[in-house]
């Protein structure tokens, strides 16, 4: 589980659990300090997230005054600048998060060209169109086809970073789309992310491959949407 928290005008993050409750220890976060994850609608106060009965460091700050309050919305707190400390994930845990998604879509790939193959060989048997009429069929068949594979993988690819901020490769691998600051990625900004993948994927993958020496190794996409894959683990 990965944390935000508010640190003076800045805002920190993402860190584990553990090494939040290290900075608990320390005295760097604070009970009142504002702390967000995953799955809460908004900031909060850390004594509020702790189990009743949990220790919890001063609630004063360095200079012995209590803490101004701070009102936010996820998941940016109002006022603070943003100084994300995100891990990047390289090109090659990318790749094997690619295979394993390409595995998962080969499912329904599968399925579809089985439907597509034996419609159109029931209707070319029905139909007992000429051998010339049979390869203009099963041409447009495989240009529709092509097209239907195409929506299905950028509906997989939108609705999983809409939704779960992850796909089922990236999931396993360890691995989150972002912003650059961080935060979730929007719907509209997922599906945007899902069709410039198609630029990616032009010329020989070139899209996918600058990510292997992009500083904060985006693809080509990921710089069209301004997102982000990080290790979340």
């Amino acid at each position: 589980m990965m944390w935000h928290y508010a640190l003076g005008q800045e805002q920190k993050g993402p860190v584990s659990t553990e090494q939040l409750n290290a900075l608990v220890k320390d005295g760097v976060v604070t009970g009142d300090t504002l702390v967000w994850r995953e799955g809460l609608a908004n900031w909060q106060a850390y004594r509020t997230i702790v189990p009743p009965g949990t220790p919890l460091p001063s609630m004063k700050t360095a200079d012995g005054s209590a803490p101004a309050t701070m009102v936010a919305s996820v998941p940016m707190v109002a006022g603070l600048q943003t100084q994300p400390d995100l891990s990047y994930a390289g090109f090659w845990i990318r790749f094997a998060a690619k295979l394993i998604d390409g595995l998962v879509l080969s499912i329904p790939s599968i399925i579809i060209i089985v439907v597509c193959i034996v419609a159109m060989g029931g209707l070319a048997a029905v139909t007992q169109r000429s051998s010339q009429d049979l390869a203009s069929l099963f041409g447009v068949g495989q240009l529709l086809l092509q097209l239907v594979m195409g929506g299905v993988t950028i509906s997989y690819n939108a609705i999983m970073v809409g939704v779960w901020g992850t796909t089922v490769g990236k999931k396993a691998c360890g691995l989150a789309v972002v912003k650059a600051d961080g935060s979730r990625v929007s719907h509209g900004r997922a599906w945007g992310r899902g069709f410039a993948e198609i630029v990616s994927g032009m010329v020989c993958y070139i899209g996918y491959i600058i990510a292997g020496f992009d500083e904060q190794k985006r693809s080509l996409h990921d710089h069209i949407c301004d997102t982000r894959v990080v290790r979340v683990r």
